[in-house]
């Protein structure tokens, strides 16, 4: 008999908590937000405003136990994550590329409207059906969520509350898994900058497979 793995699954939080709690957080805003532009892998900082989003999000940490920060590598959430930190500067802080941004490759930089002149087809696909989607010299929703995946399966089995300052689209991937729904909700789900998400890390026992014994 082979023996049962464990794996995780994240949930919405329930009273009490069950499984290690988790605080996704957006990063501040940028010049690029403010214009409507894709940001996606491209690495603008925190705009004045966006560094005053993250100070009051840090401030609303303040009595928030954590055990660990993890953050995208890009700048506008490791911009977002040191807020937190110098108000928590003994808790262990960690950049992990699994967190970064969905890559939009060709779209990054640009407005919607800008798309639309060029290639409004790809836009309406985008809009139709966003898991069917690949970015024109980027990646799928399918292959951002196996970031996420493996960044979950990574975290250790015991510790306390963790913040992980990420992206729009890597929250919006965490709360369709939260929640058991299908990727082609992704652009129903509303994340606001320096906002805050709250969702438990469960430990699910898989059913174990019984082979004949000899």
């Amino acid at each position: 008999m082979r023996a049962a793995k464990s794996s995780w699954a994240l949930r919405s939080i329930t009273e009490p908590p069950a499984g290690r709690l988790l605080l996704f957080a957006r990063h501040g805003r940028t010049d690029w937000m403010q214009e409507g532009r894709y940001q996606g892998r491209s690495n603008p900082p925190l705009s004045a405003p966006g560094h005053e989003e993250a100070r009051r999000l840090a401030e609303s940490l303040r009595g928030q136990s954590l055990a660990a920060i993890y953050t995208s590598p890009l700048l506008r959430a490791y911009e977002t994550a040191c807020h937190v930190a110098r108000v928590h500067p003994h808790v262990p802080f960690h950049a992990d590329e699994r967190l970064t941004e969905i890559g939009f490759g060709e779209w990054e930089g640009r407005t919607q409207a800008e798309i639309r002149a060029t290639t409004p087809e790809a836009l309406r696909r985008w809009k139709r059906d966003p898991g069917g989607m690949r970015f024109p010299g980027g990646e799928t929703l399918g292959e951002a969520r196996a970031r996420l995946h493996e960044f979950l399966s990574a975290l250790p089995e015991h510790g306390g509350p963790a913040l992980v300052v990420t992206h729009a689209g890597i929250i919006r991937l965490a709360h369709l898994e939260a929640d058991g729904r299908d990727i082609g909700c992704f652009r129903t789900i509303a994340v606001n900058p320096a906002g805050v998400t709250r969702l438990a890390l469960a430990r699910m026992a898989a059913l174990s497979t019984s082979e004949p014994v000899e």
